[in-house]
């Protein structure tokens, strides 16, 4: 199993955030968290590139979240690993959470769309 401790401070904070919005409906997350971790996914890859999954779906656990939304959210994250590409909703295609991912070693500015 893998240790939710070595998450990146951004993703742990991510992960708390998408199962507190989660606990207010009733722990299902909406269609508009999913929209906007998809586009994370997409638009900030290099944040999620080193992520272990089950590191990821540890922290959800221990942050509440039900088994299915995990399920869903882990399966998209290995996705995007393998290149794949998410399509979110048209009112979140841009959207990035904060804080802003830490620095991957490719110096300043650097962005590669290459996992």
């Amino acid at each position: 199993m893998a240790n939710t401790e070595d998450l990146p401070p951004s993703v742990a904070s991510i992960a708390e955030y998408l199962a507190m919005k989660a606990k207010g409906y009733d722990n299902h997350l909406k269609w508009n968290e999913q929209a906007m971790f998809k586009a994370d996914l997409m638009n900030v890859r290099h944040r999620w590139h080193r992520v272990e999954p089950g590191a990821f779906a540890g922290k959800l656990r221990d942050e509440g979240m039900r088994e299915e939304d995990i399920a869903e959210l882990v399966d998209w994250l290995k996705k995007a690993q393998a290149g794949r590409r998410l399509v979110p909703d048209r009112s979140y295609r841009e959207f990035v959470f904060n804080p802003p991912p830490e620095e991957s070693g490719g110096g300043p500015g650097y962005q590669s769309l290459d996992w």
